[in-house]
């Protein structure tokens, strides 16, 4: 998979994380010359005001600067879409007259947000990392990945167990319901509030919790170095999905490459084929402490299988080289 041979377009939130050069390194290791679009126009402040207000004029700015820069005299062997929240119909039917093929990908499920719906239908293939959304729309599962290469051999544990989150929800409420359930000692807990607003909103909610769980937060990301290095050195780590959404996370599978064990609120994990009873504690947000607690005893120490999901995987499975499948991969 050397050389790049056919061209694609891939159409996704350039702003997401490292997204656009992982997407962009795998479809080049797949043997494709990559072109990028954003999913939302303009690309610029106002273009994000309107994105957010979901404004009819954002789609309609989205298909003219697509179809004026992208496709207009332009010829894709593949167009690739990631999210697409200013994408139409009408702008995937010009997509297919520019295109081999247009495939669509989703990473946030469609309680989370409802926008992406409207263009799913139109694509030749669509694929999604959540389980519920794959059940209710009949798409295969194509899970997410891992950036980082599984350890020659397993990392000293320094930590019984890590908790390396952005807070949102109640991600907080919920690593101290955890901690308290099977105790702090040997933990590492670092919890990143984006902001100083939402620091103060979510504490108005919770204040007691905040107050007593202060020295937790942080207004910092973690350097991803530091992050690797505690969750390669965990037992356990806690991982917490969105509410709205039932997909396995980036962390999950950054943990399944080291080796390291999960304790989840996500029991639509179960659905996956890389996370069962050997690597994954699934523990409800009003789960039964003592339950947790002897789970996580049956399992301090052990380490399991370390196993790579890589961005090629994903990328082969969205355009359906791969081995996506149904909901349960």
């Amino acid at each position: 998979m050397s050389g790049a041979s056919r061209s694609c377009l891939l159409v996704l939130p350039k702003s997401f994380y490292s997204f656009t050069r992982v997407f962009s390194d795998a479809l080049a290791e797949c043997g494709y010359a990559v072109t990028l679009a954003n999913d939302e126009y303009p690309e610029n402040p106002f273009g994000k005001v309107l994105a957010k207000l979901d404004l009819p004029m954002a789609r309609w700015w989205t298909r003219r600067t697509i179809s004026r820069r992208f496709l207009a005299g332009r010829r894709w062997d593949l167009v690739m879409i990631i999210k697409g929240r200013g994408i139409t119909p009408r702008l995937v039917a010009e997509m297919k007259h520019h295109a081999g093929r247009v495939v669509g990908y989703q990473f946030d499920s469609l309680d989370y947000d409802r926008a992406l719906r409207r263009w799913t239908g139109a694509v030749d293939r669509m694929t999604t990392f959540d389980y519920r959304d794959a059940a209710a729309e009949g798409w295969p599962v194509a899970e997410l990945f891992s950036t980082q290469p599984s350890p020659e051999a397993p990392v000293l544990q320094r930590h019984r167990v890590s908790a390396i989150l952005r807070n949102h929800s109640r991600r907080l409420a919920y690593v101290d319901a955890v901690l308290r359930a099977i105790g702090e000692e040997g933990s590492f807990v670092y919890i990143y509030e984006k902001s100083r607003l939402s620091f103060v909103l979510n504490a108005l909610r919770t204040p007691g919790l905040y107050w007593r769980r202060r020295n937790w937060i942080h207004f910092r990301p973690l350097p991803y170095d530091r992050y690797i290095a505690a969750l390669a050195g965990s037992d356990f780590t806690i991982d917490y999905a969105h509410p709205k959404q039932s997909g396995a996370t980036m962390r999950a599978f950054e943990a399944l490459a080291m080796g390291v064990k999960l304790i989840s609120n996500n029991g639509d994990m179960r659905c996956s084929r890389f996370f069962g009873s050997e690597n994954c504690v699934i523990q409800p947000e009003e789960g039964d402490a003592g339950v947790l607690r002897a789970e996580v005893m049956a399992l301090a120490g052990a380490r399991p299988l370390m196993h790579r999901r890589s961005p090629v995987d994903l990328v082969l499975e969205i355009v359906g080289e791969g081995a996506a499948t149904g909901q349960g991969g």
